[in-house]
């Protein structure tokens, strides 16, 4: 649960962040289109004012002037731009050639002068052409409009505006491949937790199975009646057993009853269940330093399974002749919290969070379940937390946590 809401958070914050990132290039795109076009509206005003007044003179009416001074200028734009004459003594000529545009057809035929108009209707729907007045040279100071100018969008422009829809496909591209990563990642998960269910289930059964086996050949011998009844109370005690594991795979993604738990009876029962079944040659003891009665809403059977989890990983990570593993329980007014410490070898910094990934184990011989099932057990069932919170080469601390 805690693991799909992760990944639940991490396709929300991918999204997030590719929404916000094409928000802010398109913000971007658009800020830098409408500075460049600002700037290529004021170019072509103050040369259509400044022709304006020169037109005023009545002395610089003629085209020369127009062609030496103002068409050198128009042609260092980098826009294009057409000239349409609006007074002309060639009726055949109303448009002058165009400048930064680049036309197929020929210069005198049909085809070009309607690719020209095309380009200046074009032109007029985005932009206002600039009129060129000046005296209509009637001496009355009547003003008329010699050129219009027509602009439009540099290449550059036109290349940016295109980024937007660019950075909307990557970002959906981006966004389906982290989907679909995460969904592998379920998968791959998923497969390693019902796998590792499988191995766990084996390993949780095969200790008592080869007690009873071993029991049963011993019944095949004949025995003093005294003999007999102590093994028989063994066998009961791993029938016992084989039917608390069942209870505790039945419950895992079962809806838990939370009922009243005295946390120090419980851990006092684990412990003398794990040290019960350590090798005769281990030296390792487990200590308890456990004060007050601590009573807590759970489910004993998994508590049991989580605890017991805690011990045996403490166990593997323990020298057999110096082991030392000691369970101490901590009650504040609103917390209440279960500490496992051992002198093991330590965990190393970088796995901290991962001892509780599903499959990851430092064990040759591990499949890396059971700190997992604890993880699940701690925070999913019993809304506690379960953390490292101290690990080095003179061993480690993992902390447990509920809420009152």
């Amino acid at each position: 649960m805690k693991n799909f809401k992760l990944q639940t958070s991490i396709k929300f914050v991918l999204s997030a962040f590719a929404i916000i990132m094409a928000i802010a290039v398109l913000w971007i795109n658009s800020t830098v289109i409408s500075n460049l076009r600002e700037g290529n509206r004021r170019q072509i005003e103050k040369i259509a004012e400044y022709y304006s007044k020169e037109l005023s003179d009545s002395e610089k009416l003629d085209y020369t002037y127009f062609a030496d001074v103002i068409l050198p200028v128009l042609h260092n734009f980098e826009f294009p731009i057409i000239i349409t004459n609006e007074i002309n003594d060639d009726p055949n000529v109303d448009f002058l050639p165009p400048i930064n545009i680049d036309i197929k057809e020929k210069i005198d035929s049909q085809e070009y002068k309607d690719e020209v108009y095309r380009l200046i209707k074009q032109m007029d729907e985005n932009f206002i052409p600039y009129e060129i007045t000046g005296d209509d040279g009637s001496g009355q100071g009547s003003q008329v409009v010699y050129h219009k100018i027509h602009y439009g969008d540099q290449d550059i422009i036109r290349t940016i505006a295109l980024l937007p829809y660019l950075n909307f496909g990557f970002a959906i591209l981006f966004i389906t491949i982290a989907a679909f990563g995460i969904q592998l990642i379920r998968i791959n998960e998923r497969n390693s937790i019902y796998a590792g269910m499988a191995k766990e289930t084996a390993h949780q059964l095969g200790t008592p199975i080869s007690s009873l086996m071993g029991w049963v050949e011993l019944l095949r011998e004949r025995m003093l009646i005294k003999k007999r009844n102590k093994i028989l109370s063994s066998m009961k005690n791993d029938l016992a057993r084989l039917s608390e594991i069942s209870d505790r795979f039945s419950k895992i993604g079962s809806k838990v009853n939370l009922k009243t738990v005295n946390l120090k009876s419980l851990l006092e029962k684990v412990t003398m269940y794990m040290s019960e079944r350590l090798p005769k040659s281990s030296k390792t003891k487990i200590v308890l330093r456990l004060k007050n009665n601590t009573n807590l809403m759970g489910d004993a059977v998994l508590l049991s399974w989580a605890f017991e989890n805690l011990i045996k990983n403490s166990i593997d990570a323990t020298n057999p002749e110096t082991g030392i593993i000691e369970l101490r329980l901590l009650n504040t007014n609103s917390t209440i919290s279960v500490f496992f410490k051992d002198n093991g070898k330590g965990i190393k910094r970088k796995n901290w969070n991962n001892i509780f990934r599903p499959g990851f184990s430092t064990k040759k011989r591990g499949w890396g379940l059971g700190l997992s099932l604890t993880q699940r057990i701690i925070e999913d069932i019993h809304k506690g937390t379960i953390i490292v919170t101290d690990s080095s080469k003179d061993g480690t601390t993992i902390k447990i946590t509920f809420n009152k």
